[in-house]
This record gives structure tokens, sequence and C-alpha cells, in this order.
């Protein structure tokens, strides 16, 4: 570990379209830095990393996994290839953020988390939305009942057009679908706003590969408020976060990446929280960065027991929407 400069080195596996983001939050956290980038086409390494700075580029992920000054691995590959490499990583002492979804199957989780605290490694699923400025606010508005109890949460996202909706992305075997692509920022922002989830529910559109073309799932708290997740790349919604108080609600747009909200309360004019961010994923590597300097093997806010349940509760729906599609 780099500590005499108080940073962590990152290899980055893969030249995905989230790469230069992650890179971009990276050097905006300020306790990191992206010090190689690897693909299976070297030239595709070596452009890349000639447009964002980054010092090295290499054809092949073992020299990442191999070298003594890389402290950590941020892994955007292609949602089924999450496990494997991870373990790969792990095995060869690297702490490692992955992209969501973490993995494709709970057992998978499990494993990888039990194998880095076996070896003493940092492990978490990159999930940007708990972190952003807005929902601090937000939440002091929900805890201090500003506007009554928190009853409902409506959470939609959709696409369609661009690359969320084209190759492996509508591919079953290769963890494609709106489901795996989109079940992190609804199950993490559900129980950061509201506590644990006591039931899961839903229902589902496909491809012909089995993917889900569409989706709704609901979920049920303890304290009897629920929330809904819709989600689409046939029609466009208006993208966003609506939580609904006893006497007024919240509108967040694009919630996953929110730097607004607007309250709507039951008397009187609506006001506007704005919380202007540099670049929404600065946040989330920040606080990554430092459970990694500070010798924490987890994330207080994405740890691996709500990681494990919400890839669960995928396949729990993803078996049950199979079952009920057969004759």
């Amino acid at each position: 570990m780099n500590t005499k400069r108080n940073i962590v080195r990152y290899g980055v596996i893969s030249t995905a379209s989230i790469v230069p983001r992650f890179c971009r939050g990276m050097r905006l956290a300020g306790n990191g830095e992206v010090s190689v980038i690897s693909s299976r086409d070297l030239k595709k390494a070596e452009q890349l990393a000639g447009q964002l700075d980054i010092p090295k580029s290499a054809d092949d992920y073992h020299l990442i996994l191999e070298d003594p000054d890389i402290d950590a691995v941020y892994i955007p590959l292609v949602n089924s290839l999450h496990y494997p490499y991870a373990k790969e990583a792990l095995l060869a002492g690297k702490h490692v953020v992955m992209e969501k979804p973490f993995v494709l199957h709970s057992r998978e989780a499990e494993e990888l988390f039990a194998l880095a605290e076996e070896r003493s490694l940092f492990l978490t699923e990159a999930v940007k939305a708990p972190f952003l400025p807005v929902y601090r606010r937000i939440r002091e508005i929900i805890e201090d009942h500003i506007l009554g109890k928190l009853c409902y949460m409506d959470f939609r996202q959709s696409y369609n057009s661009g690359p969320y909706i084209t190759g492996w992305n509508k591919e079953k075997d290769m963890g494609g679908g709106v489901m795996y692509g989109n079940e992190a920022y609804f199950f993490h922002m559900a129980e950061f706003l509201n506590g644990p989830i006591e039931s899961c529910y839903g229902n589902a559109s496909f491809f012909e590969s089995g993917a889900e073309q569409q989706c709704s799932i609901s979920v049920r708290f303890a304290n009897n408020t629920m929330a809904n997740l819709a989600v689409s790349n046939l029609v466009l919604f208006e993208n966003g976060l609506t939580l609904y108080f006893e006497h007024g609600r919240i509108f967040i747009p694009d919630y996953w990446k929110a730097s607004r909200a607007v309250i709507y309360p039951e008397d009187g004019e609506p006001e506007t929280i704005s919380c202007p961010c540099e670049y929404e994923l600065q946040y989330e590597l920040k606080h990554y960065n430092e459970c990694i300097l500070e010798g924490k093997l987890t994330s207080p806010v994405t740890p691996p027991e709500h990681t494990i349940r919400y890839i669960r509760y995928c396949e729990e729906l993803r078996s049950t929407w199979e079952n009920e599609k057969k004759p």
C-alpha cells in the first residue's frame, strides 16, 4: 500500500465506456489515481490511456495483478465476467472495486466477500447514489419528519437508445437485461432512505434471449412503507425518484446522479434543494479510497450483507419469472 503518498493506485481492467468517467472521478476524489489501463486490444488500451493521461497501458490484465505498485483493481467488464476477474484479483492480493451489478449469483458474492476477508482485502460494489450531497438534506427531511412519515418511493429509469440496449446488454447469459443493470441503485437507495426491506416481488417482459426488456419491482419495509422500481428500454419515463410523505412529496430528477431535488409541501410553495457537484463519481470513490487507506475491508454504506441480499432478490425474481413462462 502506497501510504507514504496517502493514495490508492488502481489498475483498470477494461476500456469500457465508463472508464473515462471513473478516471475523472478518481482525479477529483484526490486520494487515488489510475496507473494503468488494460485491454485485450493493446491499441485500444494505449489510445484510451493517452486520451486520459494514464501513464501505462497493457494488453494482459495479469500485468496489473502482478504489479506490486498497484493497490486496487477496478472491474467494469461484461456483467458475467465480474466474478472470475474479481476472484483472480483478490487471489493476487489486490483490493477490488466492482462495477454494478456486483455478480449474477448470490453464492458468487458470498464466496468473494469471504475470500476478501480471508486475505484482508477491501471489496465493494460501486454504487454512487448514496454518496451524492443532495441526499444529506433529503435524509434530514426524512429523519426529522419535516413532511411527516415517508410512505412510498417511486423509482423510474428508462432509456431507448445508446449502448445499454445493444450487444451483450440484451443477452441473459452475459448478465444483460434491465433488472441486473439497475438493481443496485434501487435496492441500495431504498434501504439507504428507509431501512431494511421485508419483502420483494416483481414482474417483467423479455427479449428473445430471456433478458428483461422492462421490469417492475415492488418492496415493502417493516414500517409499512413501500417502494417500486419501474425500468424500461422501450419507452421513456420522467426519470427520477419521487418520495411521497404524509404531508408532501420530493422529486429527485435522475436520482442516481442527482444534484438537485424539488420539495412540494402539502401547504406552501415548492422549494428546490440545489447541491451542485463537480462530478458524481468522485464522492463514492473518495469514500472507497478512505476505506482502503484506513485498512477497512468493507464499506459501511455498501456492506457485503446488502449486496449479497440484493443479488439474491434478483435470482429469486428471475427464477419466478422463468417458471411462470414455462408451459
